[in-house]
């Protein structure tokens, strides 16, 4: 007995013993190394000389932690960055660990030059992390692949000469009121944009009306052949004053393409191989540009006292008046429709019908005002009283002309009009609130009768009417909708909870429809024949699909995700191929200039359909 307790007690000394050991190998050699190591922040890149307009990405990597966030990089001349995401690396070699998180940043190049990056700064929870510094070199030259030095001449270039934006006034001297054509130009040259915004003005002290449809031409600057978007509105000042116009802000993409190292291991592949299809389709990145253009100086002037009429109401332009009534007789009391068209050029908002001194012989009705783009019509209604009226009133239209800087009138009328008594059988008298002469028929009076209701003095013959309600079999059963209504509405809370707090199971649920509507989008581009974007509407639908259903994110989707994710996921060899070609289809249709017929289109948009099928039926 004595020698089973000791055997015992030697056991558990032993194993104590051993997690003891464990202990201070992890704290020593995995714990300790970690804790004890410092946090080295370091800069890097793809590549140290690029084209101008060409994105590279820019490496933040902190070694020692895998805690540090991103951080955002301060304004660097020459460059625009933009952040991608967080990458993150363990491993354990020879009993040390080293951790490090790396934070993706894109930039592009936006004039050629030598240019130092760095060295950064970041502070994060009391700490200080201070960064190496890079040199980059931007030539205007495309890099080639054994980074051949770029022509001398080149050090001048920016991309701000090859993509700019301006603004462009008829005239720097208006008067108040006074429309004036405005055109803002988007120039670009060796470079392609594509998803251009309508420019954004600043036009403090101005009104400006809405672009209309841009102009797209070439055009010859400073000897440079540039390819021009042209959006053209119409401006007006609201006040006199020496004022600034703009700046203009328009926000596009510039599409640039990769640069690719790539060495082909044999002859076979430089004859077949993918550089050639890197080479005609490239690979191709957009990168957002946001354009902002100088302002103008613009001066508005007073209108001027000398000549104003006391009948200007406040037009200016260069007008036509016409004006006419119908019917040219009437009875008193009948309407009559006065019509006015102003036609020409200038400010239409300032247009207004000329007033009608008609006195107490008229009733006057506010008019009725149509609106186009150089027209503006009246149509006003006048009721004569009686038959002493022979005529409506002259209309006076004054404006002023900005081009002759004068006042103008225009004059028109009177307007004979002959009007007749009423008929003798129409006995009329005069009903208004304001005036006591509106001429109304008189009504005869009308005589009503008197309805009785007899009031019923005996109840009749009674009869039962039936079982009891509680005896009623349907009643009975109706007791038990509370309950069903009660289990449905429980099941659909539910069902709602789970899809606030289950992020995966919404995703996967709303995956068809969303896809189904992405479908029917393309299928319109498809009818339209507009092939770029049914290209865009099916390649967006088909990463939105994937991610949904598989919960990644959709952005982050490209053709890796067929061997990477679905391809162990078990999907079928039929379907990672349809996918391969709908990938490959978009590529080639949204980064070349190849057109896709209308069969094409049709295929690649059955195989979508085909391969969403298959993956709501599938269960991976």
């Amino acid at each position: 007995m004595q020698n089973l307790k000791l055997y015992k007690s030697q056991n558990l000394i032993r194993i104590i013993t051993s997690w003891l050991a464990i202990f201070i190998f992890d704290f020593c050699f995995l714990i300790f190394p970690c804790l004890a190591k410092d946090i080295n922040f370091t800069l890097s890149t793809e590549r140290n000389k690029v084209s101008l307009g060409s994105p590279f990405e820019l490496y933040l990597s902190f070694e020692g932690t895998q805690d540090i966030p991103s951080m955002e990089l301060p304004r660097m001349e020459g460059f625009q960055s933009r952040y991608l995401g967080p990458s993150t690396r363990m491993s354990v070699v020879n009993g040390q660990v080293s951790s490090s998180v790396t934070h993706s940043y894109n930039l592009a190049p936006l004039r050629v030059g030598a240019y130092k990056i760095g060295p950064f700064k970041f502070d994060y929870k009391g700490n200080s992390y201070i960064s190496n510094s890079l040199n980059v070199e931007v030539i205007e030259a495309q890099v080639q692949a054994d980074n051949q030095d770029a022509s001398d001449n080149a050090a001048s270039v920016d991309i701000h000469s090859r993509v700019f934006l301006i603004i462009q006034a008829a005239k720097n001297r208006v008067y108040l009121n006074e429309v004036i054509p405005l055109s803002i130009k988007l120039y670009v040259n060796k470079l392609t944009v594509r998803d251009i915004q309508y420019p954004v003005l600043n036009h403090e002290g101005f009104s400006l009306g809405a672009f209309e449809k841009p102009k797209q031409y070439e055009e010859v600057l400073g000897g440079i052949d540039y390819q021009v978007v042209e959006f053209n509105a119409s401006i007006f000042g609201l006040k006199p004053g020496e004022f600034r116009l703009g700046p203009a802000n328009l926000e596009c993409n510039l599409l640039a393409k990769k640069q690719v190292r790539r060495r082909s291991a044999s002859g076979f592949d430089d004859l077949f191989g993918s550089d050639i299809l890197e080479d005609f389709f490239g690979q191709y990145q957009t990168y957002p540009l946001n354009l902002k253009s100088a302002d103008i100086p613009l001066t508005v002037l007073a209108l001027p006292e000398e000549g104003k009429t006391t009948d200007f109401n406040g037009s200016v332009g260069d007008f036509k008046m016409e004006a006419s009534i119908s019917p040219s007789e009437v009875k008193a009391g009948d309407p009559v429709t006065l019509r006015v068209g102003v036609r020409g050029r200038g400010n239409f908002n300032t247009v207004t019908i000329p007033k009608i001194e008609a006195g107490n012989n008229f009733k006057v009705y506010e008019p009725q005002v149509k609106q186009e783009a150089r027209q503006k019509d009246f149509e006003q209604v006048i009721i004569p009283w009686d038959e002493s009226v022979r005529e409506i009133p002259a209309l006076r239209f004054s404006f002023f002309n900005p081009d002759t800087e004068k006042y103008q009138t225009i004059l028109k009328g009177p307007f004979p009009l002959k009007v007749l008594a009423p008929d003798k059988s129409e006995e009329l008298k005069v009903i208004d609130s304001q005036s006591p002469r509106l001429l109304v028929p008189d009504e005869k009076e009308e005589k009503l009768g008197r309805d009785i209701v007899y009031i019923k003095p005996m109840a009749g013959k009674l009869s039962e009417q039936g079982e009891y309600l509680y005896k009623n079999k349907v009643f009975l059963w109706l007791q038990v909708f509370p309950f069903l209504s009660f289990l449905v509405i429980y099941i659909l809370k539910l069902r709602s909870q789970r899809l606030k707090t289950d992020l995966r199971y919404a995703r996967k649920l709303s995956a068809p429809k969303k896809a189904r509507t992405g479908l029917n989008k393309a299928r319109n581009y498809l009818s339209q024949g507009r092939n770029k974007e049914f290209y865009d509407t099916l390649f967006s639908s088909l990463r939105e699909y994937l991610g949904d259903r598989f919960h990644l994110p959709s952005q982050s989707i490209t053709i890796d995700i067929i061997d990477g994710v679905l391809k162990p996921k078990g999907a079928s060899i039929e379907t990672l191929n349809k996918l391969k070609d709908i990938f490959n289809d978009c590529d080639t249709a949204r980064y070349s200039s190849l057109e896709s017929s209308a069969d094409d289109m049709n295929l690649a948009l059955r195989k979508l359909e085909e391969v969403i099928d298959y993956f709501q039926k599938a269960k991976i």
